[in-house]
């Protein structure tokens, strides 16, 4: 494979998403209420598509800093458990 061939790395189901680890180190989050979160670790950014398919994309430091983005925030948040719970070698 060619280094810019991307693939799956690792993927876990639960209770209120999928969680897929790409190659390239992007972490996509697809939450079973329809919305979605990736997280490009490089360049330190985040793409939440919401219920409606809109695609909408930020700074993650821009999103942490902000009174808004409550939604986006929740989404994050869970999707670093179970980041951690997949370093740790546990799983819920």
């Amino acid at each position: 494979a060619s280094r810019s061939t991307i693939f799956l790395k690792k993927w876990v189901r639960t209770k209120h998403a999928i969680l897929f680890r790409l190659s390239n180190q992007t972490v996509q989050v697809v939450f079973y209420d329809h919305t979605e979160i990736l997280l490009c670790s490089e360049a330190k950014i985040v793409t939440y598509v919401n219920k409606k398919h809109e695609r909408e994309t930020y700074r993650l430091e821009d999103v942490m800093l902000a009174t808004e983005h409550s939604d986006i925030k929740k989404r994050l948040k869970y999707a670093e458990g179970i980041l951690q719970q997949l370093v740790s070698g546990q799983k819920k």
